[in-house]
């Protein structure tokens, strides 16, 4: 239905014209964005740069571009959507957005940085591949990583498209392939260095865009007070935590997955999860969940906000442009604010589906280039690497584009990313924080989860989340979880090698995990007891000097 949305439809909801100085708003954002992305370029030295920021990130840019990234566009045009439809039942969803920012940070980040660092690992898959030793892993996380991140960047592209489509007047498709191409130059020339310090001027905008339009909007319903009124007229069901014809009564498990997608759903995406590889050190970890949660909760109790006093604006789906309600938020903008504050504020919103695209397709391209290219042929060079991987983020960004035009994937924008979070976050949640806590994770449980996780994420939602009001998120984690401690407990334990670096990891020793010309198993072993470590792995021992010796050979 989106893809035949043109400016003139979306001003005849209006019922006025779109001036001219929101399209330019938005194109010189475009423009300001592609700078800032090339400048940042210019600082990556090597694959370590590119993959992860030199692991030199501090903690304000961390978090900005934590929450960025996370509450993108499937949040900022899609979280209106959902409040709309959804009423004040869609703040269920909201607190997740709020602590799953100190979850991240809180019970993943210390270890997984350390862990990382010391085995050298780039990519979540990598991480998998160390600690599960395991080839096999690593494989399966990067397939159902590249498809459930494809999933969500087509989000992103669609929400992109019909964006600049509505408010600059150009073709759905000419749009859609426009902001995809400024998405992928900044992205493939500076890897997570240009995402980082983009998201954290796009960061920036978001917040501002929502503290404006949010009040303002609230302000011309009456206050919450008119618009739970409104709710209440329309359906009563909407003013409450229940839903519309208190559909969400008797279901708590669809209640338990609405808020949990969420709330626990961050430490299953790699694309966030990457972000505490990235930070410089332990001291900056411990600042970010407190940014990141103030962050959380002004954009996601906000954009549900948003969307509800958008249903008391515009009751009847017939009100709104293609009859979706994925163009609240900027017909909320664009008929209460003056024009240049509105063209600030949809910005924004291209600023939230710029960041998080971009940070899906450095998780894409990363997983080709670091891990496929590595499996395949690991003696390729440091060039080689660095080339496939630009490649390879262009090449499968350029495919989700053309796969926004597949009927498959015209359903909602909110829906469709609820199905991406469901096939990964279940699938790799037990196994990240199993694996940096639980001692006898195997490789076996590993497997176990990722393939049940990701089926059922992706099958349940078709056939059974309707049929046993079960959310599709609560099943795919609570079975994937169960797949992973059942197997686990009957599968060989993790070699010796693999404890050592799970016993470093664990440990609180200040000092950083970057010694010199040591391999894993034997820093751990030698700070532990003196004594001569345990023989490492082909497939986990890399000392610094030897990592220097592939740069140097490249």
């Amino acid at each position: 239905r989106n893809r035949h949305m043109t400016r003139s439809t979306l001003e005849q909801a209006l019922g006025f014209d779109i001036p001219l100085i929101v399209p330019i708003m938005l194109i010189l954002y475009i423009a300001v964005i592609m700078v800032v992305g090339l400048w940042a370029a210019k600082k990556v030295k090597n694959s370590e740069d590119w993959f992860v920021g030199g692991r030199s990130m501090g903690p304000w840019i961390t978090a900005l571009a934590h929450g960025s990234s996370s509450l993108g566009g499937g949040m900022y045009i899609a979280g209106p959507q959902y409040g709309w439809e959804a009423g004040a039942s869609s703040l269920w969803a909201a607190p997740g957005d709020v602590f799953g920012p100190i979850l991240n940070f809180g019970i993943i980040a210390r270890r997984m940085r350390k862990y990382t660092e010391k085995a050298r690992a780039l990519t979540i898959p990598e991480f998998f591949g160390h600690r599960y030793n395991s080839t096999g892993v690593r494989y399966l996380a990067v397939i159902i990583l590249i498809i459930a991140m494809i999933i969500s960047l087509l989000v992103e592209f669609m929400a992109m498209g019909v964006l600049v489509a509505c408010i600059t007047g150009l073709n759905y498709t000419v749009s859609l392939i426009l902001g995809a191409i400024a998405i992928l130059i900044y992205t493939g020339a500076g890897g997570y260095l240009s995402v980082a310090y983009t998201d954290f001027v796009q960061s920036i905008l978001m917040i501002i865009g929502l503290f404006i339009l949010i009040p303002v909007c609230i302000h011309n319903v009456g206050g919450l007070s008119g618009m739970n009124a409104g709710l209440i007229n329309i359906n009563e069901g909407l003013a409450t935590l229940w839903g519309e014809d208190y559909y969400l009564k008797g279901a708590p498990l669809m209640i338990a997955g609405i808020a949990l997608v969420y709330f626990i759903g961050y430490m299953g995406q790699p694309h966030l999860i990457i972000k505490t590889v990235a930070i410089k050190d332990e001291k900056s970890i411990k600042l970010v969940p407190m940014i990141g949660a103030a962050f959380g909760f002004v954009l996601s109790f906000g954009v549900y906000i948003l969307g509800m006093v958008g249903r008391v604006a515009y009751p009847d789906i017939s009100m709104l442009p293609g009859g979706s309600a994925e163009y609240i938020m900027p017909m909320m903008a664009l008929s209460n604010l003056p024009p240049v504050l509105s063209g600030l504020i949809l910005a924004g919103a291209t600023a939230a589906i710029m960041s998080t695209a971009s940070a899906l397709l450095l998780v894409i391209g990363s997983s080709v280039g670091n891990d496929l290219l590595t499996m395949i042929h690991p003696e390729a060079s440091e060039e080689h690497k660095m080339k496939i991987t630009r490649w390879s983020t262009y090449l499968l960004g350029l495919v989700s584009c053309a796969m926004c035009f597949v009927p498959l994937f015209s359903v909602g924008v909110y829906q469709l990313t609820w199905i991406a979070w469901s096939v990964l976050s279940p699938a790799f949640i037990p196994c990240i924080i199993g694996g940096l806590y639980w001692k006898n994770a195997t490789k076996g449980g590993a497997i176990a989860a990722m393939l049940v996780g990701s089926v059922t994420g992706f099958g349940w939602y078709y056939l059974l989340q309707e049929i046993t009001n079960i959310h599709t998120f609560f099943a795919a984690l609570v079975l994937a979880t169960a797949a992973y401690i059942i197997v686990s407990k009957l599968t060989k334990k993790p070699p010796q090698e693999v404890l050592d670096l799970f016993y470093y990891a664990k440990s609180f020793d200040p000092a950083d995990a970057g010694s010199e010309a040591v391999s894993p198993a034997k820093a751990v072993a030698e700070s532990s007891d003196g004594t001569k470590p345990s023989t490492v792995s082909a497939g986990i021992q890399m000392s610094a000097d030897q990592f220097r010796a592939v740069l140097e050979n490249a």
